[in-house]
Parts: C-alpha cells; structure tokens; sequence
C-alpha cells in the first residue's frame, strides 16, 4: 500500500484538532512526501538484534543562561 499524504492529512487533521488552510494544504502535502520519503530509508536500514546499542540518557547540567564577554555565566 503507497502512503497517500492529502488521505493521510484529511484523516489525522481533525483528530488532531488542527486546522489546514487551503493555503497551507500544499506545503503540508510536500511536507508530508518529504517524511514519508525519510521514513522509507530509516525503515530500510536492517539493524541487526546483536548491534542494536542504546543511547546513553543525557541529563542536562545547571546552563548559565548568558556568558559576560569574559565567558563567565551570569
């Protein structure tokens, strides 16, 4: 079965509550090709079960919301 991305949109817009103008439509529609097209390679990449390693949990630190011109956090 091909995805259909105005099908798919039509469908998943109203559940979502999410409104599409007429001319919003086609930028969506192309947005929608491009994922799907995305999707496709990553889908086909075969990850072998003894190779599939998880990511380490990144915990973000204390940020310093801006740097003085000195480089110290402020």
């Amino acid at each position: 079965m091909s995805f259909d991305p105005a099908r798919h949109l039509d469908a998943v817009a109203p559940a979502l509550d999410l409104v599409v103008t007429e001319v919003q439509r086609p930028g969506v529609l192309r947005f929608l090709e491009t994922a799907n097209a995305m999707w496709r390679i990553v889908d086909g990449y075969a990850i072998p079960d003894d190779d599939a390693t998880l990511a380490p949990r990144f915990v973000p630190g204390d940020v310093p919301l801006s740097l003085d011109p000195q480089g110290e956090g402020t």
